[in-house]
């Protein structure tokens, strides 16, 4: 008989199988980074309004599910906010101005189609990017934005940065725990980590029921659950379970009891705008409740069936029915590599190796007693608001970082900076640095750069009290396509 921590070391196998895969991640997030910088670019017909562009939905949640047809590529959502007033721009004008500044591109001009909310960027073969327009909402500040929607009058509300941090507090605890494994085990700091490089038993619950959904409802379309309905009542459901099966389990049991009733009304709260119903068209079309609470029902049988068989083997054909032809490469992989229970969807971009000897040592005496660490994150422009954490994978040219010093030194003491870069393109240039240098006055212990180099480059700080270096940062790498 399959045993249990075989059929969730399956059901992991499968989730990898249907996640976006590492380095077409990697891709995706270049992608919309350097559409991010074209729109913003200095100079551009929407510089004065300060573009900002950010991924949402699953890309963030860390909950892709590979399309079932395999011709068709990822869908990927971004949202660009404008700094424009709703009384100063319709949702028509909003749409426009940002698909005339994609058109400004050749390459994006190719590739550009408009669809209901937003403009679409289809690069074959990988997956094609939604970029969604939208200017503050004021009411709702600082992440609140406002969409436009060519079937509405109204604008509609939306806060995909506030969603996206209430659901990874769901599973806060399994985030920092994997995380913490998967650093010590490269020997990284927990920083150099970023989330989208660990699944928890709950993205990856969710990405097995979506997958079971698109299956269930492949004829059935009009009555396909959403994917936010499942997501948000999945979230609420969840109570730390450390296997999928068990996740899962839990999920299509209690994910009812999250379903409220409001003045007779069905009502699933957006959980960060209290008066948005995620179910409301289950109102006009109360089928797709029903059809919903008869699905959850389904899978609870289907998983168990599966979970009972006796054999791997008869756990995969029943699964195989239920998710797709992932089952069958899912299972190869599990015996093939040995998979156990896994919490890791790969490793982070190691540094390339590189010479650089340059870079300057330090001349104080060493007396290493307390510790110092850089946290970094990307910008479009320095002092604008972060696109992400930097991590360890490449990013784009054009971007700016910015480096926040932390140590436990105590007052008074100063810091020092060191710049490595490394490449053709910064030699040429002279650029490739690697000295020592005091902070600046009046920059509270933080640091930004360009990334203008092609190249792997770094950033390290220096404590210095009573004239001896008594902490030294890590290395913060920066990985410049």
């Amino acid at each position: 008989m399959t045993t249990i921590q075989e059929f969730s070391s399956l059901l992991t196998a499968i989730s990898n199988e249907l996640d976006i895969p590492d380095e077409l991640h990697q891709e995706a997030a270049l992608k919309y980074e350097e559409v991010g910088i074209w729109l913003a670019a200095e100079g551009g017909s929407l510089a004065n309004y300060a573009p900002d562009i950010y991924p949402q939905g699953s890309f963030r949640l860390g909950t892709v599910v590979r399309p079932i047809d395999t011709n068709c590529d990822y869908d990927i959502d971004l949202v660009c906010v404008i700094e424009r007033q709703k009384t100063s721009v319709t949702q028509v004008e909003l749409k426009k101005i940002i698909g005339d500044r994609l058109r400004e591109n050749t390459d994006y001009a190719k590739r550009l189609n408009p669809s209901r909310r937003a403009w679409n960027l289809n690069f074959p073969k990988q997956f094609h990017l939604d970029v969604l327009p939208s200017i503050p909402n004021v009411e709702q500040d600082p992440n609140g934005i406002l969409l436009t929607d060519t079937e509405l009058k109204l604008w509609q509300k939306s806060n995909p940065i506030d969603y996206a941090d209430w659901f990874y507090e769901s599973m806060k605890v399994q985030v920092k725990t994997f995380k913490e494994t998967l650093a010590k085990s490269l020997s990284l700091s927990v920083e150099e980590v970023p989330d989208w490089q660990v699944k928890t038993p709950l993205q990856r619950a969710i990405q097995i029921l979506k997958r079971h959904r698109d299956v269930r409802f492949a004829s059935d379309p009009e009555n396909r659950p959403v994917s936010i309905i499942l997501t948000t009542l999945a979230a609420h459901a969840y109570k730390g379970e450390d296997t999928v099966y068990d996740a899962i389990l839990r999920l299509v049991s209690d994910m009812p009891g999250y379903i409220e009733v409001r003045n007779g009304r069905w009502w699933v709260e957006n959980p960060v705008e209290s008066d948005e119903n995620f179910a409301d068209k289950w109102n006009e079309k109360p089928e797709r409740r029903d059809a919903f609470l008869k699905w959850l029902v389904d899978v609870r049988r289907d998983m168990t069936e599966a979970a009972e068989a006796t054999s791997l083997n008869e756990s995969t054909f029943i699964l195989k029915k239920h998710l797709s032809g992932d089952v069958e490469s899912a299972r190869a992989k599990l015996l093939n590599e040995g998979l156990a229970i896994g919490s890791f969807t790969g490793r982070p971009t190691a540094p390339e190796i590189t010479v650089a000897s340059h870079s300057q040592a330090p001349t104080w005496p060493l007396q290493v007693t307390h510790k110092a660490s850089i946290k970094a994150s990307l910008h479009y422009a320095k002092g604008a608001r972060k696109i992400s954490d930097l991590a360890r994978r490449r990013i784009s040219k054009k971007l700016w970082i910015k480096f926040s010093l932390e140590t436990t030194t105590p007052e008074p003491y100063g810091v020092f900076w060191k710049v490595v870069n490394t490449g053709a393109e910064a030699r040429a240039a002279n650029q490739l640095r690697g000295n020592i240098f005091p902070e600046e006055s009046g920059t509270g212990r933080v640091r930004w750069e360009h990334t203008a180099y092609t190249g792997t480059h770094w950033v390290e700080a220096y404590i210095v009290k009573n004239g001896r270096c008594v902490a030294i940062s890590e290395r913060k790498y920066v990985l410049v396509r």
